[in-house]
């Protein structure tokens, strides 16, 4: 097989997060890792160009981490990463301590220990908390993840990490999840999305979008999720938010190719849910 083009951009499932987020308005910062290379220069600049503050970034001496990301003509993609100088990211979770203030505490695509590290920080700190533990580490199973998920208000899961954590102990329906998480998110691409809180259940249709590139959806949804869910959305609304959000992020080539506040709320006009847009119109 032969490729049509190459592209080197930015990406990371915190970076993409980070950038969403920014996008939509909040004020993100990144905790990250990156070589003091010319490759660790350029990411930390693509971050500071999207408003994305890099202050607690850890410089170290290893190549900064990148992956390769093919993307087929359906806009799928299938991913190789190198880890590189993100071995060091337990090093960098220590610079999330007080007298540190944020409002909320993501972390993503970390292993277990690293994310319980973290997020039992964001915590300390008054912080709300979600984890998106991706596909490998989901795959490592319910109970290598449960010490991180005693520390987590929101877990984003797609439909085979889900899958992956129910049949190694997390119950059919997540049961023991749920008893240790308050709201669950399962992402469902194209099928939407739905989410348990507490005792409730919602869930929201995908918007019908001309798939490009699917990377860095996931991420631009989780932070479309949190954004709305500050706003104090209802459940379902958010939902609907993050569909959209990711409906256009996938529509756009690149892992940082999410929509800004505006772009998303005209999306959510002129697809029915004014209603929607003009709750978070109000909130900010």
């Amino acid at each position: 097989m032969e490729a049509r083009f190459f592209e080197k951009r930015p990406g990371g499932a915190a970076a993409n997060f980070a950038v969403a987020a920014a996008k939509l308005g909040a004020a993100a910062s990144l905790l990250c890792c990156v070589g003091l290379d010319r490759e660790g220069e350029w990411l930390l600049h693509e971050l500071e160009k999207q408003s994305v503050s890099t202050s607690l970034a850890l410089r170290v001496e290893a190549p900064t981490g990148f992956s390769v990301v093919v993307v087929d003509r359906r806009g799928e993609r299938a991913m190789v990463a190198y880890r590189g100088a993100n071995a060091f990211l337990g090093q960098a979770v220590e610079r999330l301590a007080a007298p540190l203030k944020a409002d909320w505490v993501h972390a993503a695509s970390i292993k277990p220990d690293v994310a319980e590290a973290a997020l039992s920080a964001g915590k300390r700190i008054g912080a709300a908390t979600s984890y998106d533990p991706g596909g490998a580490v989901a795959r490592m199973g319910f109970e290598k993840l449960s010490g991180a998920l005693k520390h987590v208000d929101v877990l984003f899961l797609n439909e085979e990490e889900a899958a992956a954590l129910a049949a190694s102990g997390g119950g059919s329906e997540l049961e023991r999840v749920r008893e240790l998480v308050p709201l669950v998110v399962l992402k469902k691409g194209a099928k939407g999305s739905a989410a348990w809180l507490g005792g409730s259940f919602a869930e929201a249709p995908a918007f019908k979008v001309e798939v490009v590139d699917t990377t860095g959806a996931g991420d631009a949804f989780d932070a479309a999720f949190a954004y709305a869910l500050n706003a104090r959305l209802e459940l379902r609304e958010a939902l609907l938010f993050a569909n959209a959000c990711a409906g256009l992020k996938v529509s756009r080539r690149g892992a940082q190719s999410s929509p800004t506040l505006a772009e998303a709320l005209g999306f959510l006009r002129s697809a029915g849910f004014a209603d929607i847009a003009s709750k978070l119109r109000e909130r900010f």
